[in-house]
């Protein structure tokens, strides 16, 4: 790369993909080390690169997520510390008034040393299964202040010369569920940073202090005026939505979530004013989350291929007001806080449908679905704990169907494979299947739910869940329908069967199963306007029912074929009701 005067295109994005390179060489590190099916098959973590003067310069895209809290929490916090900071050092970090999320995301940052002189940072964040609390699997749903969901790292120097300090570690580990798997994930975070600070001094050696800082001044500025240019696009305008959530896990009523989006010429205001007042329980998140899943869907509408760094984030104003559930009060509980920015980024969509229709989609899932459970394994007498998220629908699109079995916005942890889950654990994985008529139905179907049964042969167990959706419905746009809510169930279908709340624990006997069904997508556009080739494809797949097929889509399918003569009859009767419901409504 050449150095001094103007910036060489090319020469920018050699450079800008040699950052890249580096993050998501310490992503595969984490991923590839580390001992928790969370981490290594799910991929719930995420590596970022900060410059000396703490600007964000790089990130793993594999978790969006973690965007709000590593750029929150290192600019930070690393001033109380940096005077003191030696290489090989290191930074534990959890605590979600000092800008961190929820307690499970531990982060580790690491200074980075070239000729004795910081460099800058490598963080990353990753998601450990337990860290301590009441409950396995840290997801407490009926906590009332942060200090009964689990261990507080306020920032602890943790690492001297790339070795965790013993006592630190073997403190952490008392106070935590397998702790030889937690050890595991805590070394595979220390070797992430290691190869951070070895690729980022690669890059001073070949390039030269004074080049690298020049170009990373002109990449950040390079997107911040891309952003700008997107934002620009953009229709002027207040742009509002809205919806509910169920209740907290302590009080049992909805609270209500607002956002709005201002769009001012190149650039662009997140407010979370009129969303409720904080909770009693854990139903709270952070300002870092907030920003971090409102963002991660706004990239979606402008982001394209531009990087993600301190530049990207110049043209946006995130209010959160203070003493809602957006920004709690010092000590609230935090635990089901990611329910909060996964809703927030279906209102981006929301929001925005009558500015760029074309772009937006249908209600996605619109729920992170925490499950975690553990007990004492049948097989060996060890105490294990797990931790997952469950996939699901996707909503319509303008010209594609929402996907199935997906996770959604911000989510981008994989699926928790059956062998892999059946093998670690005590359990059989009974039904693991797409729900039929999940789907909100539209001209472009929203995406199937799933359905997952776990059943815990030969011990007690306790299953905790976090999550969301059983009372509002994934909306549809544009004349799409609206998709069938979260279900959750203790041995369904038998004579015992018990329906769960969304943000509860359950003491299970064993043999018990335990059941959770997650919303399908919104539709987008008029089922009526559906092909019905498209609709008898989904019948004979079985996603979609011959009944939901006449009702919703006005599409008749009798031996496997439909019916021409009966399905004009029946969408224009369908067309009749819509109309004579319109007319009364005006």
């Amino acid at each position: 790369m050449g150095g001094g005067g103007m910036v060489d295109t090319g020469d920018l994005e050699i450079f800008r993909h040699s950052l890249k390179s580096v993050v998501e060489e310490m992503g595969v590190t984490l991923q590839r080390t580390a001992y928790s099916t969370n981490i290594k098959i799910r991929r719930d973590h995420t590596c970022a690169l900060f410059d000396a003067d703490l600007r964000h310069i790089a990130q793993h895209d594999i978790a969006p997520q973690h965007i709000g809290s590593l750029v929150s929490v290192v600019p930070r916090n690393v001033p109380d510390w940096e005077d003191d900071l030696e290489p090989g050092d290191g930074i534990l970090i959890n605590d979600p008034y000092k800008g961190a999320v929820h307690l499970p995301d531990v982060m580790l940052i690491s200074p980075l040393f070239h000729d004795d002189e910081i460099i800058g940072y490598a963080a990353n964040s990753a998601h450990h299964v337990d860290i301590g609390g009441g409950t396995p699997g840290g997801i407490p749903n009926d906590s009332t202040e942060l200090y009964g969901e689990g261990l507080i790292i306020p920032g602890v120097h943790a690492v001297e010369d790339w070795e965790y300090d013993e006592d630190t570690l073997s403190f952490i580990l008392r106070n935590v569920r397998e702790p030889k798997m937690r050890r595991g994930d805590y070394q595979a975070q220390l070797g992430a940073n290691r190869i951070g600070e070895q690729r980022f001094a690669e890059l001073h050696e070949e390039n030269g202090r004074e080049r690298v800082e020049t170009y990373l001044d002109e990449l950040l500025d390079y997107t911040e005026r891309r952003v700008r240019a997107a934002i620009e696009e953009l229709p002027d305008g207040e742009y509002s939505a809205s919806d509910e959530m169920d209740g907290d896990g302590i009080v049992d009523e909805p609270v209500t979530l607002v956002l709005t989006l201002t769009v001012d010429g190149d650039e662009m205001s997140i407010d979370f004013t009129g969303t409720a007042a904080e909770n009693e329980g854990p139903l709270n998140c952070t300002p870092a989350m907030a920003f971090a899943g409102t963002m991660a869907v706004i990239m979606a509408f402008i982001g394209e291929d531009l990087p993600k760094n301190d530049g990207f984030y110049r043209p946006f104003e995130t209010i959160t007001p203070e003493g809602t559930m957006v920004n709690p009060s010092y000590n609230r509980p935090v635990a089901g806080g990611w329910e909060i920015p996964m809703r927030a980024g279906d209102l981006v969509t929301k929001a925005l449908a009558d500015a760029v229709p074309e772009q937006t989609i249908g209600a996605t899932k619109g729920m992170v679905c925490n499950v975690a459970y553990g007990g004492t394994d049948p097989r060996d007498d060890d105490d294990y704990v797990y931790y997952e998220t469950v996939a699901g629908g996707y909503g319509g699109r303008l010209e594609k169907d929402g996907m199935d079995a997906v996770q959604t916005h911000f989510q981008n942890t994989a699926n928790s494979p059956i062998e892999e889950l059946e093998d670690e654990l005590p359990v059989y994985v009974r039904r693991y299947e797409l729900i039929q008529d999940s789907e909100g139905a539209g001209r472009q179907r929203g995406g199937l739910g799933v359905r997952r049964d776990l059943q815990f042969y030969d011990h007690e167990a306790s299953f905790s869940l976090l999550t969301d959706r059983t009372r509002s419905k994934p909306w549809g746009i544009f004349g799409g329908h609206s998709a069938r809510p979260s279900r959750f169930y203790r041995n369904p279908g038998t004579a015992d069967e018990e329906v769960l709340a969304s943000k509860s624990t359950t003491k299970l006997d064993a043999d018990d199963v335990a059941s959770v069904q997650t919303p399908g997508g919104g539709g987008y556009g008029d089922p009526l306007e559906r092909d019905p080739t498209d609709v008898l494809d989904d019948v004979l797949d079985e996603k979609v029912s011959p009944e939901k097929a006449r009702e919703e889509y006005g599409v008749v399918i009798e031996d496997e074929s439909i019916d021409e003569e009966a399905t004009a009859e029946r969408r224009r009767e369908l067309r009749d009701v819509a109309a004579n419901r319109t007319g009364e409504n005006a």
